[in-house]
């Protein structure tokens, strides 16, 4: 069981991660110029914000002990970590 400390710190990385995934997908958008040659780079850059999100999420998880959205990464990236 997790202490409400616990808790509150895995909420306040989450809202950390959060912040830094929207600033990445945002300088993707920004980089991003609407023609099908930059759509490689734009895509790629979005999954490596959602995965630094979610690698994100599983530390904090992992530090607070909780468990962590892994089945979510894995079907990102192929990867468990």
């Amino acid at each position: 069981m997790t202490s409400p400390s616990q808790e509150n710190a895995h909420k306040a990385n989450i809202v950390a991660a959060e912040g830094s995934r929207q600033t990445a997908g945002g300088a993707a958008k920004a980089a991003y110029n609407n023609t099908p040659a930059a759509w490689p780079t734009y895509d790629a850059a979005i999954k490596a914000a959602d995965a630094a999100y979610l690698r994100a999420l599983i530390a904090s998880a992992a530090a607070n002990g909780l468990e962590g959205p892994r089945q979510t990464l894995h079907d990102l990236v192929g990867a468990w970590t």
